[in-house]
């Protein structure tokens, strides 16, 4: 046992052999619950929960305690779980941590679920991690990338009895973001309402929320072609949408911090890929979307338009003017760069 994947643990949970000991940490908080729900189906279900089943929050539980846990067996079951949430190690003796891992009764599972304690790189983290992996198995759950997330919604809706092309399924992406919470209600949404058949574009278009990123998107395009009327129409419903404009000024800066890295590349005759690489982005389109706005502006114009956003995002946190006010400015001074010649 070690280090183990979503395909090993999934055979895990199917074929109900678990591990004495999880570790469940990672960024991707809807399959770190996902799994966790499964374990405790499968490993517990309706069999005497309350007595095969305990959920401990870490922070008030100390390690003698979860020894007292590690030795409980099983009450009319195979197996008898417990659940320590964002227990930390950190200063930890060696010694008790030692003697927690070697104390585990068979049928027992201890799984450690980190939501907001993280594993550091403090000795005592890393003879946890170590001791886990000899007894048991840790599972570090990332983010997916879009391609992955695009696969999700296609299978999400083809259980609802829907069919979600592909191509169709990546634009869904990079509108509603990369939240499965959020994916999976919007995928129900839609076989809600479609009921059973093909997903159209009108169909996303029509019930689809439409997340600040996507939207900033759109408006970054209409800043760099010098659109006005439609850059204000998407200001106003952000703003009909409670949209914060620290908000709105913090999406748009990282669109063309994403064009600046893209173009800095191009200029070394790198591909956008290489970006991803470089500063671990999960959502590829946002690279394809850089790049292909990128081209309409210079290097010199990417550079004077971020420090206007920088300079706007002081004043707004300066709380000495009035927010709206202070992002339709910058708007019109990021339209007056790209409106000027490239070399200029």
């Amino acid at each position: 046992m070690a280090a183990i994947g979503e395909d090993l643990l999934k055979l895990n949970i199917k074929e109900r052999k678990f591990s004495p000991v999880y570790l469940f940490y990672g960024e991707e908080d809807y399959m770190k619950k996902y799994y966790l729900d499964r374990i405790k189906k499968k490993a517990v279900g309706d069999a005497l929960p309350e007595f095969n089943l305990h959920e401990v929050d870490g922070s008030k539980t100390d390690i003698e305690e979860i020894m007292q846990y590690a030795i409980s067996v099983p009450m009319m079951n195979d197996y008898v779980l417990t659940v320590i949430n964002d227990f930390d190690f950190s200063g930890i003796e060696d010694k008790k941590i030692n003697e927690l891992f070697s104390s585990l009764e068979e049928g027992n599972i201890l799984l450690f679920y980190s939501q907001t304690v993280k594993p550091s790189q403090k000795s005592s983290w890393k003879l946890a991690l170590k001791r886990i992996k000899e007894v048991g198995s840790v599972v570090k759950f990332d983010k997916k990338d879009s391609r992955d997330l695009a696969k999700i919604a296609v299978s999400a809706a083809k259980k609802r009895g829907c069919y979600f092309p592909q191509y169709l399924a990546a634009s869904f992406i990079e509108r509603v973001g990369t939240d499965l919470n959020l994916i999976k209600n919007e995928v129900d949404k839609l076989c809600a309402m479609k009921g059973e058949g093909d997903i159209t574009a009108e169909d996303i278009d029509k019930i689809c929320v439409r997340t600040l990123d996507a939207s900033a998107f759109d408006l970054t395009k209409a800043l760099i072609t010098s659109n006005p009327n439609k850059v204000f129409d998407i200001l106003n419903d952000l703003y009909d949408q409670r949209q914060e404009p620290i908000m709105i000024l913090g999406a748009v800066s990282s669109a063309y911090i994403d064009m600046y890295r893209v173009k800095v590349a191009q200029e070394k005759g790198l591909d956008p890929s290489a970006v991803a690489n470089f500063y671990s982005y999960k959502a590829d389109w946002k690279l394809k979307r850089a790049a292909y706005n990128a081209k309409n502006l210079s290097l010199s114009q990417l550079r004077r338009s971020i420090n206007v956003l920088c300079e706007s995002d002081e004043i707004l946190k300066s709380f000495q003017s009035d927010p709206t006010v202070v992002l339709d400015e910058s708007m019109m001074k990021l339209m007056l760069i790209a409106a000027r010649k490239k070399n200029a």
